[in-house]
């Protein structure tokens, strides 16, 4: 099975079962929250119903009732749509909201702010009494009918009481936005708790009002026969609603819905919709994402097959910054480093070859004059060869040093050491020869460097840089060392005043076998893996070797080794 297919297969997999597993939690999400929504509405109902109630109940009427409704909607998050029995709107939450009316779901609830006749025990006449005498039955029937009349009296008051409380209520409202406070009797019937000087105009209105029907109100009161207790309490009742019907403000229908769309309407075609959208751009993208995959895959496959083979200058094609890309770049940077390093190899190999040949050739020649009596054995002729055999020993001891430093296991003593120190004993060790080439040498230390380094190691660090400035300094320059500590460095600057180095040149001084004379002379070169071993040893300390030059003025080698902590 090719990868590509196994991409596509095992995204699809993923996207089909991710769009599955959204569509069931989002089902069962939405039915648990439209099933939260109702429990919740229901209860919101009974509790807004009570509060637009108590608004009319305690201003005696529905005006201004839509700022009210319209916190409501926005503190239960709901759509509030009142209406009178008739069907009339009173105020829509929706035409609040400056949008069209959208229909009612559900049954509506009635808000009555007129209140509930609650009749006290302590009116209520005594059971009715017969007797068989006519004489006594219209004597008893006429003492009852007195007994009844405590409680006629009381439910004309509540009327009296109710009239008086709506039209005083109402007019502070309308008139001076003010509420009065209200006390419940035990009647039901709220009153006044006090009337303040400024609703004199109202209270005065208001007693007007009441006043108006108390004619009527004593007839209809009267109207109720005795009987029994309960049809003659329960006419009292229909009495005070019909005379207060058109009183109070009116009962209202109160209809309850969301304020947005039904979440029901999320499910179904939208979301069949949805699923399909979704899994067609998942086929598609699975398809590109195949593709724009496999292929840089197959060309990496090309590329490395062409470098196992010999072929150092296969590259691929770098196409955009992504992953693929990136690792396309790493492709590329990695071949050339086997490129460079295939080249560096036999440059290594040629050079070591050269290195060696000169000197074994002068070897046999004298050797070969020495068998054949064309040269006469002298100390001297013995001590040049003795040279060339040292020269042969230097390089090959070059030679392991760089190899165990490049591979790890070029062994250190690391010991606490004053840098300072070493640099004055590099110094005085390298003086005579200084000397000898009309070379000024100075070492300078402001303070102890401590730091935690192998002596020894430091020291060839030290002497490489130090031969090399002397090699390259004219008769009469200067070679000066400094050192001191710098941001957890020690650091030791080493400048001489020669000729200096050719910024072309700056990145090749630390390459194996690169001398700064291209003629490769030995007077003027060593074996040019001084510098090579100085780093590697550097880098092995956690410090850094670095060189600035400018042609004609000199040369700064510049040695960084961390603090001792």
């Amino acid at each position: 099975m090719s990868f590509r297919l196994r991409v596509f297969l095992l995204v699809m997999l993923v996207a089909v079962t991710a769009i599955g597993a959204t569509a069931w939690l989002t089902l069962s999400l939405a039915s648990k929250q439209i099933s939260d929504a109702v429990a919740t509405s229901n209860r919101n109902t009974d509790v807004i119903a009570e509060n637009l109630g108590r608004f009319a109940h305690d201003r005696g009427t529905w005006s201004g009732v839509d700022g009210f409704v319209q916190n409501l909607s926005s503190n239960y998050k709901v759509r509030i749509r009142m209406a009178t029995i008739s069907g009339e709107v009173i105020v829509d939450t929706d035409h609040l909201a400056g949008k069209a009316a959208r229909p009612t779901v559900g049954a509506a609830s009635l808000v009555d702010p007129r209140p509930k006749l609650v009749i006290p025990q302590r009116v209520r006449p005594p059971a009715l009494r017969a007797s068989a005498d006519p004489a006594l039955a219209d004597k008893l029937k006429r003492e009852d009918f007195q007994l009844t009349s405590e409680a006629r009296e009381w439910v004309r008051q509540a009327i009296q009481d109710y009239r008086y409380t709506v039209h005083l209520t109402a007019c502070a409202w309308t008139g001076t936005g003010l509420v009065v406070p209200l006390i419940d009797n035990e009647n039901g019937v709220a009153t006044p708790q006090t009337v303040g000087t400024d609703l004199r105009s109202c209270d005065a209105q208001a007693l007007t009002r009441a006043a108006e029907g108390a004619k009527e109100d004593a007839v209809a009161v009267e109207t109720c026969p005795w009987s029994d207790e309960n049809t003659f309490i329960a006419c009292l009742e229909r009495v005070f609603t019909e005379r207060v019907e058109n009183t109070g403000p009116a009962p209202l229908q109160l209809f309850l819905g969301s304020v947005d769309d039904d979440a029901a309407n999320l499910i179904g075609t939208p979301m069949i919709v949805a699923a399909g959208a979704v899994t067609l751009l998942a086929l598609l993208g699975t398809a590109f994402i195949a593709r724009r995959v496999s292929r840089p895959i197959r060309s990496l496959t090309a590329a490395s097959r062409r470098l196992t083979d010999g072929d150092f200058d296969a590259r691929v094609e770098v196409d955009g910054d992504d992953e693929l890309g990136q690792l396309s770049y790493s492709f590329n940077r990695m071949a050339e480093a086997i490129q460079h390093a295939e080249e560096d190899q036999r440059r290594l190999v040629a050079s070591v070859a050269h290195e060696l040949r000169t000197p074994l050739s002068n070897l046999r020649g004298y050797l070969e004059a020495l068998q054949d009596g064309v040269v006469r054995p002298s100390p001297e002729l013995f001590g040049s060869l003795y040279e060339e055999v040292l020269l042969q020993r230097r390089i090959l001891d070059d030679l392991q040093d760089l190899a165990l430093a490049e591979a790890g296991s070029l062994a250190y003593r690391r010991e606490p050491t004053d840098l300072a120190e070493l640099v004055g004993m590099s110094a005085r060790a390298h003086f005579a020869v200084a000397e000898a080439a009309g070379v000024e040498l100075n070492a300078y230390a402001s303070t102890a460097v401590p730091v935690d380094v192998d002596q020894d190691r430091i020291r060839q660090v030290l002497g490489n840089l130090v031969t090399n400035g002397i090699r390259y300094t004219p008769n009469g320059g200067k070679l000066t060392l400094y050192s001191y500590a710098s941001a957890g460095f020690g650091v030791v600057e080493v400048t001489d005043t020669g000729r200096g180095i050719a910024d072309a040149d700056l990145p090749h001084v630390f390459k194996r076998f690169w001398r700064a004379d291209a003629a490769r002379d030995r007077a003027s070169g060593g074996s040019g893996l001084g510098l090579t071993i100085a780093r590697q040893i550097t880098v092995d300390h956690q410090g850094q070797l670095r060189v600035t030059s400018r042609i004609g003025e000199g040369t700064t080698f510049t040695l960084s080794l961390p603090l001792s902590t």
